[in-house]
């Protein structure tokens, strides 16, 4: 078992997006898959009112719930977590038990300022054992100018970003609107993007963990 937690205290990053649509390409793909939300907002529980979700939904409460993820979801292929939308000690626990950071930023100067808080408890936390980290880029359409900055200020961290970027498409916010997934549309682009995205994600784990699973 896996675990990858999508981290940035700034809300609006595209972590949720993020996590319900690469949850739902690996489930999909034939794995079996855990999402945590950690979300005091409860931002998946919310969209996931209607039971549209195929991937398992859990809550968790406070950092004792996301320290015992390791212990008590262990039949999953993977566990994904998504983070709050505000720093807490949630986020370092959410770290601490993860074998992947992924860190959206989304084309804008505020999500990229707030990431410094995640990349703050990285380094903390590479005392007792390091864990990769990478930035997604989410948003990026029609941004190109500040789309060029931001991948220098990332370029600047020492974080490697991933290759793949999760596009800003229509799609994704009317899917999500629709209690659904890219995946519930016809949209074949922005498909292949989450589907090229979560290819790229598992190649890392088995990179940095030796994972045997793929995509």
């Amino acid at each position: 078992m896996k675990v990858i937690s999508f981290l940035n205290p700034k809300g609006g990053a595209g972590k949720t997006t993020a996590v319900i649509n690469i949850a739902t390409c690996l489930v999909k793909s034939g794995y079996k898959i855990a999402v945590v939300d950690t979300d005091p907002q409860r931002s998946i529980s919310n969209w996931n009112q209607q039971d549209k979700a195929i991937f398992d939904l859990y809550t968790a409460e406070n950092e004792k719930d996301v320290y015992q993820v390791r212990k008590q979801l262990t039949g999953y292929d993977y566990v994904v977590i998504d983070g709050a939308g505000s720093l807490s000690i949630i986020t370092a626990a959410a770290i601490m038990v993860s074998d992947l950071v992924i860190i959206p930023v989304a084309s804008s100067p505020l999500d990229f300022s707030s990431s410094g808080s995640v990349l703050s408890v990285l380094e903390a936390q590479a005392y007792n054992r390091q864990v990769p980290a990478y930035y997604l880029i989410t948003q990026s359409k029609n941004h190109a100018n500040m789309l060029k900055i931001i991948k220098n200020n990332i370029a600047h961290t020492g974080i490697p970003r991933l290759i793949n970027s999760l596009s800003y498409y229509e799609g994704f916010k009317t899917s999500l609107i629709d209690n659904g997934t890219i995946f519930d549309t016809k949209n074949g682009k922005a498909i292949a993007i989450v589907q090229l995205l979560t290819s790229e994600i598992i190649t890392l784990l088995k990179t940095e963990g030796n994972d045997e699973t793929s995509i």
